[in-house]
């Protein structure tokens, strides 16, 4: 039993309450205090404790001292409780959102994606849409034009986002930059780095703080637990004191060779620590999506919700890299794309039969199109699994077993 409830069960029974405890449930001297001990008056316990300590034997003067003052120490009845839920629940804030379903306020968000998928780019598009007051990537309305934004350029690359924000007609003088020191160092571990970043807080009251990227931002790596924990503790801290959003920019883990290089992200495909994911209330997964037969950096990118314990998982994004006007690379929102899978026979020989009716441009009899099918090398059983699939596609022009049915394409009968 921990020491602290042995001494609270003595000093209970000295003041005349229910120690809770059995005193062979207890170690020496506390059981022994608790058989010797009586309750005392008001202005007594000193001294009903030192008479129940009498010919108790003591390894030195200093243990009895030690003993004596812990148990006057105690307050009687008072074993600290963590607070309950009821008692908790007036003064708990409810989830609020910068970016509904996707980044909240007051908590850590966390974008991971390989190198070069665009994940800095895609948070200065945040920034951007913030900063404007434009309505984010899924339509969700922004907040009110002229918030600030704080990005935290860990990676030391300023001329870069001043690229982009220019070709972007950002309002950049809303766009707060907190840069690595003359030696190119940041590092949420120390006071110092801590303290600026405070400040910064408290001057511009910003709507986001990007911090780009998570393993630029501590000189002991992403790997050191202690570190880690107390770095995102940190930074949590702030997001929850300023109700702001915070987006921390992570990479991913280097995949064997056995296993696909685009392909859609899992919290396991997240570098360094655990408590990195675990820490984070939301996370966002930047993936580039082979929608071919052959791998494409330049494909389509797929932006998904990979964890989060703060609502439904909202529908997926997909973005596509487009030129603007002016030259520029632009970000396009569409539905999410879906990767590229093997057509297998069936898929083939769905092709060939819609292709085959467009082709010939009237109804064909299911006997005569089974001909062709084994000429083009699809057996019976393969031609129905394909027709069964285009339900909705290719129709009968009467019941399946009629004598004149045909095979006809559905669009056929609009043009009728």
């Amino acid at each position: 039993m921990l020491r602290r409830l042995q001494v609270q069960a003595v000093a209970n029974k000295l003041a005349g309450l229910e120690p809770g405890v059995e005193a062979k449930a207890l170690d020496q001297p506390w059981r022994q205090l608790l058989v010797r001990v009586h309750p005392a008056e008001a202005g007594q316990h000193r001294l009903a404790l030192l008479i129940a300590m009498e010919g108790m034997r003591w390894e030195s003067e200093e243990q009895r001292q030690t003993v004596m003052a812990e148990i006057l120490a105690a307050l009687p009845g008072q074993i600290e409780k963590p607070p309950s839920l009821a008692e908790l629940a007036a003064s708990l804030p409810p989830v609020e959102w910068l970016w509904p379903n996707w980044i909240p306020r007051g908590m850590l968000s966390l974008l991971g994606a390989a190198p070069g998928a665009g994940k800095s780019m895609l948070a200065l598009d945040l920034c951007r849409r913030i900063i404007h007051g434009e309505s984010f990537p899924d339509g969700a309305p922004g907040p009110n034009p002229g918030a600030n934004v704080v990005y935290v350029d860990a990676e030391n690359v300023p001329q870069l986002l001043n690229e982009r924000a220019q070709a972007w007609h950002m309002d950049r003088s809303r766009l707060y930059l907190l840069l690595p020191d003359a030696y190119g160092m940041l590092d949420f571990g120390s006071n110092a780095d801590q303290d600026r970043l405070i400040e910064i807080m408290y001057v511009l009251e910003p709507e986001l703080v990007v911090v780009d990227s998570l393993s630029t931002i501590s000189t002991r790596g992403e790997n050191n637990v202690e570190d880690i924990r107390y770095i995102l503790g940190f930074l949590s801290a702030v997001a929850r004191e300023f109700q702001t959003g915070m987006l921390l920019i992570h990479h991913l883990r280097k995949r064997s060779k056995a296993m696909p290089i685009l392909d859609l992200l899992t919290p396991d495909d997240f570098r360094g620590s655990s408590h990195i994911i675990a820490m984070a209330r939301s996370v966002l997964g930047l993936s580039v999506i082979c929608d071919g037969p052959q791998p494409n950096r330049n494909g389509p990118r797929r932006l998904e919700i990979i964890k989060t314990n703060l609502c439904p998982h909202p529908a997926p994004l997909g973005i596509e890299f487009a030129t603007g006007p002016e030259g520029e690379i632009v970000l396009q929102y569409t539905d999410a794309p879906q990767p590229y899978r093997e057509p297998t026979e069936k898929d083939q020989c769905a092709t060939w039969l819609v292709e085959l009716l467009q082709e010939r441009g009237e109804p064909l009899k299911p006997g005569e199109i089974k001909d062709l099918a084994e000429e083009a090398g699809f057996s019976r059983s393969v031609l129905y699994r394909a027709r069964k699939s285009l339900e909705g596609t290719v129709v009968n022009t009467e019941k399946s077993r009629a004598p004149n049915n045909r095979w006809a394409l559905a669009e056929w009968n609009g043009d009728e």
